[in-house]
């Protein structure tokens, strides 16, 4: 188990281009690398890493407005899934909306992809609404997941 091993960090411009290939292979609607850069300076975002040894396993990111969290991504390279990063990188986006006085936090999550489904429900984050044909690649719906902080 690596958990012990890696550093969850603030994202730089350096790291765009391993979080890039994460994205990729992770996303049938990946963001570009565009994205990436504006996100780096979009003042209500915070987007984390969690490094190996110098090698990008994952990241995240937030949005916090106000009093509203909204997680924009959570993505893990396939060969470090089940390792811990998920579940780090989360732990990490659920701190940084405490510290900034989120009273929740809400993210979305395709009906077919369970296992994230299950990580989100295990840090008690709660099933509250779909939003219909949300995914533009293939018209699935999202389920909007809930976690109060309160």
């Amino acid at each position: 188990m690596l958990n012990q091993d890696f550093l969850i960090r603030k994202m730089t411009e350096a790291d765009v281009d391993s979080v890039r290939k994460i994205e990729l292979e992770s996303f049938t609607a990946p963001w570009s690398r565009e994205s990436f850069q504006l996100e780096l300076n979009n003042k209500f975002a915070t987007y984390f890493v969690c490094d190996f040894e110098g090698e990008i396993m994952g990241y995240g990111g937030i949005w916090i407005v106000f009093e509203e969290a909204h997680i924009t991504n959570v993505a893990v390279s396939s060969i470090y899934r089940k390792k811990g990063a998920g579940k780090a990188l989360l732990t990490q986006l659920v701190e940084i909306a405490r510290k900034k006085k989120a009273t929740h936090i809400l993210l979305e999550v395709r009906p077919s992809n369970e296992p994230a489904f299950n990580m989100y429900k295990n840090f008690d984050f709660i099933p509250t609404g779909i939003r219909h044909n949300y995914y533009s690649d293939n018209n699935e719906d999202a389920i909007i997941m809930t976690k109060y902080l309160t």
